[in-house]
């Protein structure tokens, strides 16, 4: 049991670059965010809410909105797309 756990540590990661070409079904989406949700947070707060779209013109209007993750003073390629 503690080797799948700090395998499963080991390999998580915080993905910020994604391809524009690759379609992801919505039930896929949900079960993603829904894992994402049983995930650790401050306090156990949950803070985060979720919108999940597959259509490229509400992607569009989405994307400019993420500039708040530069906080985590990353890589500035972690908002490219890779299309």
């Amino acid at each position: 049991m503690i080797i799948v756990i700090k395998d499963l540590i080991k390999k998580n990661r915080s993905y910020r670059r994604f391809y524009e070409n690759f379609t992801i079904e919505r039930n896929t989406l949900e079960e993603l965010v829904d894992l994402a949700r049983l995930s650790a947070s401050a306090a156990n707060r949950q803070p985060l809410k979720y919108i999940l779209s597959r259509d490229k013109n509400k992607n569009d209007l989405i994307f400019p909105t993420l500039a708040w993750v530069t906080i985590f003073k990353l890589n500035r390629t972690h908002l490219k797309s890779e299309s």
